[in-house]
């Protein structure tokens, strides 16, 4: 008689290799959608020094893609950072973290739909076409739900080829500007930290917005279970996207600085140009290059929205999977895609942003949900830091390095604590404030509900961070690096 027990669903093994997994992390950075939406930001705060900002930021982001990849190849699941710090510091730690990081991501959708939307719509209407925004936002998502549904390769290769398009474009842009010297010639002066708008202290805010500019980097962490050789494929892929995507960066925002001038007039120019990516291109090559800056955007927009909505449905899937959300989201389809969560996810996300936008401007929404989106991913980096040197040097001591599991952590967290600083200092205005304690009140809440878990049902709770420790049953021969957990009479590891 075949068994009715429910069989544990799992994504599919070798789905992609280092190629796909650097797409999921550096579409879901947005290059382009970055370039455009936070470059104004860094030089309203570094001035001329804004390349020199990105370039410390970088090495702060690099410490952290070390610290995941040191997780990732001992740990490769679907639950990524989730399943890490179950651990390193137990299931409720790493039941916290779940829903910080879940909360993280699904903040990125509104963010994007609003963003996206609005950016296309007012193009469109300078161009004499009319479209509401909330009919933009519908079109993308669920473009994004039927691609994913389809497959996790086909859904990368669409990914890969808008993310290449907006490199291209932008690299281009950039190129063009420093060939011909720039307005007023080449310098290093960008690269002075004395040439700062604010000073050191410029420097130092133009960094919350350069670190910020990176999130998502730790995206091909989710596909833990369906790259091929993930002990080494997701390290490898989360420290290549942050090289390659900084060193962008930095040419990026160095092209801006001496493309708009570097003069007080140049500098304020850049400061309040919403598309100066756009003006660059009409500048230094014309109109068609122009055109081409504003469509990179709008595809680097929909990528992004692809790998989102991957990442988090796959979270979905590994909490549906460990039962810490109904079971019913433990399933995927024949193409080996978590089809539920994807549908669960385009639905209630489109329907947050259609009526939190309707009611408020869809601008003002986008800029909310990317604050708290900051608060639950610096919350999350920070414990990182920590459960790395704990895990390693408890879990793993033979292979404890002074470097990697010490150093390279304690530089992590400062980065972290200067983006930390930034976004609560000085107090932000209302309704952001606000943001500050209702983020405490979720992480507070999480905890007591783990709390609960652990006391009323440890066994449920342990699951949680029983993700599987290899992507493909292939790999079973090293799930012995994985110490499972076993619950003592209290539920504690």
């Amino acid at each position: 008689m075949e068994s009715t027990s429910h069989r544990v669903s799992t994504l599919r093994g070798g789905s992609t290799g280092l190629g796909g997994a650097v797409v999921q992390s550096a579409a879901l950075i947005g290059p382009a959608a970055g370039a455009t939406a936070g470059f104004v930001f860094i030089a309203s705060e570094s001035g001329f020094a804004s390349p020199f900002a990105m370039l410390i930021g970088m090495l702060f982001s690099l410490c952290l893609a070390v610290i995941i990849g040191e997780f990732a190849r001992k740990l490769p699941a679907a639950g990524s950072f989730y399943n890490y710090l179950s651990h390193a510091f137990g299931p409720k730690v790493g039941f916290v973290t779940g829903v910080m990081l879940f909360g993280a991501y699904v903040l990125l959708l509104p963010f994007q739909l609003c963003f996206f939307s609005t950016f296309v719509s007012e193009y469109l209407d300078g161009q004499g076409v009319t479209i509401a925004w909330q009919w933009l936002a519908a079109a993308l998502i669920i473009f994004t739900a039927v691609l994913t549904v389809i497959g996790l390769t086909p859904s990368l290769r669409v990914g890969l080829l808008f993310l290449a398009f907006e490199i291209i474009v932008f690299g281009v842009i950039a190129l063009i500007v420093l060939f011909n010297g720039g307005a007023d010639g080449l310098s290093l002066k960008p690269f002075d930290p004395s040439e700062s708008a604010l000073g050191f202290s410029g420097v130092i805010y133009g960094l919350v917005f350069a670190i910020f500019a990176f999130v998502g980097f730790e995206s091909s962490t989710t596909l833990g279970e369906e790259a091929h050789e993930p002990r080494r494929t997701i390290p490898r892929a989360v420290l290549v996207t942050t090289l390659a995507v900084g060193a962008f960066y930095v040419l990026l925002i160095y092209s801006g600085v001496v493309g708009f001038g570097l003069n007080e007039a140049g500098l304020e120019a850049l400061q309040s140009d919403g598309t100066p990516f756009d003006t660059l291109a009409r500048s230094f090559s014309g109109p068609f290059l122009g055109t081409l800056s504003i469509i990179a955007v709008m595809t680097s927009f929909i990528a992004l929205n692809i790998v989102t909505v991957t990442a988090a449905s796959r979270m979905i899937f590994s909490m549906g999977r460990d039962r810490m959300l109904p079971r019913w989201f433990d399933h995927v389809n024949s193409r080996g895609a978590p089809g539920r969560a994807i549908v669960v996810v385009t639905v209630v996300f489109l329907a947050i942003t259609l009526i939190l936008g309707s009611i408020y401007e869809p601008g003002e929404l986008a800029s909310w949900a990317a604050y708290i989106a900051t608060l639950f991913f610096i919350a999350a980096y920070a414990l990182l830091g920590v459960g790395v040197v704990k895990y390693y040097y408890e879990q793993h001591r033979s292979e404890f390095s002074v470097w990697r599991h010490l150093i390279v952590p304690i530089v992590g967290i400062i980065g972290v604590g200067i983006v930390t600083y930034g976004n609560v200092h000085p107090t932000p205005p209302s309704p952001l404030r606000y943001f500050i304690w209702a983020t405490l009140a979720t992480i507070a809440v999480a905890a007591v509900v783990a709390a609960y878990l652990e006391r009323r049902n440890p066994a449920r709770l342990v699951e949680a961070g029983q993700l599987f420790a290899a992507a493909t049953p292939e790999e079973a021969d090293v799930r012995t690096d994985v110490p499972p957990y076993t619950p003592g009479p209290t539920g504690r590891v």
